[in-house]
């Protein structure tokens, strides 16, 4: 059994992390609390937010909760957060290319289809993904910043490190939007 301390302070880690807003249902299930308990708590995390500068906690249309950035610092930092925000579907290419690294991109295509292009273009564009020429295509793998964002992969024990070794390591990894 979790202490108050610490369930306040899961609730508050649970509206931090998350990055759509919450129900107390689903806070309370989170904290293993009952609805009332749980209200009560996200009531005083809001008090104790509203003495913090920059950020706040928030009720919103359906009674659902969020931690967010006060308005007046909004524009100084939102262009932080949508630097790291992708579709679903980003993101699946994204797992593909992290499991498979080095990959084609015509194999990635093939696989995800034809807004493959759009994902591999985003991933770049974003600094996930960096490309290295090889004949008619391009192999995909991670960069540093991939690494940093959701942890560092064990790539010697990647299906893609025996193609690599078939690709061969020659060729220029072009360095424009590698994002490392």
């Amino acid at each position: 059994m979790q202490s108050e301390l610490n369930k306040k302070g899961l609730i508050e880690a649970a509206l931090f992390m998350s990055p759509n807003p919450l129900g107390i249902d689903k806070l309370a299930k989170i904290a293993e609390m009952d609805l009332a308990g749980t209200l009560a708590i996200v009531n005083e995390l809001m008090e104790e937010y509203k003495s913090r500068p920059g950020i706040e906690i928030v009720r919103i249309e359906g009674g659902k909760y969020k931690m967010q950035v006060k308005d007046q610092f909004l524009p100084y930092v939102k262009d932080l957060a949508s630097e790291l925000e992708m579709s679903k579907a980003v993101l699946r290419t994204l797992a593909l290319i992290a499991f498979k690294q080095p990959i084609k991109q015509s194999d990635v295509v093939k696989i995800r289809g034809n807004k493959a292009y759009d994902h591999i273009k985003e991933l770049q564009d974003k600094g996930f993904i960096k490309t290295r020429k090889f004949r008619n295509t391009l192999l995909l793998e991670t960069t540093r910043k991939f690494d940093e964002y959701f942890g560092p992969i064990e790539r010697k024990n990647l299906p893609g490190q025996k193609r690599l070794m078939e690709y061969g390591d020659s060729g220029d990894i072009e360095q424009d939007k590698v994002g490392q």
